[in-house]
């Protein structure tokens, strides 16, 4: 083959490739051309959702398009996502939701997504969740509380956003381990377990700190927090693993799409996003919230969700929690 000849077939194969890569770049760079939508698994005023309107209203300036926030509370995030995964991964949708929506409720109940049914786009937030109880009640450490739920079965209720969360298996850990029996109470919404406690109707609330305020103010006490460590907004309330409880377990803050999203537009919502979440505004509030900002881009977030996944396949089996398969198997 002569060097001319050699030469146009290049340039008709590089020319070829071109074509076929155009539309695939030209949809991306044309990318927003309509209202996103962001679909939050959680009720109005629990943190995910201030976290995500704050967001919201900082990425829509970047992207040129309004960011339309949606609360899709119930099932402990899960009723987002099974709503999310039915839509086109064409970047008009997304969910805001926590680590356990996506990774561990999936290995619990029988749903009609899993976590492979959704493109991981970033994390902006993590932190820690805690127990507690009203301000006047008699218990001062979670010991206490536990010596009571043992002396008193089923007379100790405690409440979390549903079956399944890190907070709901936090506390079938402490059951076993301890023998005792205390009575579950979910709530589709953080906020509503918080008013369950203040107003007398459950003893305990085991969450993320939306609890924070009124611990402060005298209205509730913090027992314990699930983390690995201490949070350093109460550095004087133990973890569980420094009670005994070899459990512990951060929650991260999402946002997710549709699986078979194309990369161009994830790395564009993930670099706008990421730039929000560096806003000292926002930065401001997630310290306000108690929480801690934590950044993962697509590929890292990809990581930490199969490992929590991994990780939370393993303690099921090792506590032998309960779920929906049991009956199949």
């Amino acid at each position: 083959m002569n060097k001319t000849r050699r030469t146009l077939l290049q340039a008709a194969g590089w020319g070829s490739l071109s074509a076929l890569a155009a539309p695939g770049l030209a949809w991306a760079q044309d990318y927003p051309r309509q209202a996103i939508t962001l679909n939050v698994g959680y009720g109005p005023g629990d943190n995910m959702d201030l976290m995500a309107r704050m967001l919201a209203t900082k990425v829509e300036k970047m992207l040129g398009q309004p960011v339309v926030v949606m609360n899709k509370p119930g099932a402990a995030g899960a009723v987002a996502l099974v709503s999310l995964a039915k839509e086109k991964p064409d970047g008009y949708q997304l969910a805001a939701v926590l680590d356990t929506a996506l990774a561990r409720l999936p290995l619990l109940r029988k749903l009609s997504y899993s976590l492979e049914d959704f493109t991981p786009v970033m994390q902006y937030a993590s932190g820690a969740t805690g127990v507690v109880v009203k301000a006047d009640s008699p218990w001062k450490t979670l010991p206490e509380l536990i010596a009571y739920a043992k002396a008193n079965p089923g007379k100790v209720s405690y409440t979390t956003t549903g079956p399944g969360t890190t907070m709901h298996v936090a506390f079938q850990f402490i059951e076993k381990q301890a023998g005792i029996e205390w009575t579950h109470v979910p709530y589709p919404a953080a906020m509503q377990g918080l008013a369950a406690v203040l107003g007398g109707h459950v003893t305990a609330n085991v969450a993320a700190p939306q609890w924070a305020n009124d611990v402060k103010n005298g209205n509730l006490r913090l027992l314990a927090v699930l983390s690995e460590k201490r949070m350093s907004g109460f550095p004087e309330v133990p973890t569980l693993k420094e009670l005994g409880y070899d459990f512990a377990a951060d929650s991260g803050s999402d946002i997710v799409a549709p699986k078979g999203m194309p990369p161009a537009i994830v790395k564009r919502l993930a670099d706008a996003f990421s730039k929000a979440a560096q806003d000292p505004e926002y930065v401001k509030l997630v310290h306000q919230l108690q929480l801690e900002t934590n950044y993962r881009d697509s590929e890292d977030l990809k990581r930490y969700l199969e490992g929590t996944k991994k990780g939370f396949a393993k303690l099921i089996v090792d506590m032998k929690i309960p779920t929906d398969f049991d009956s199949a198997k």
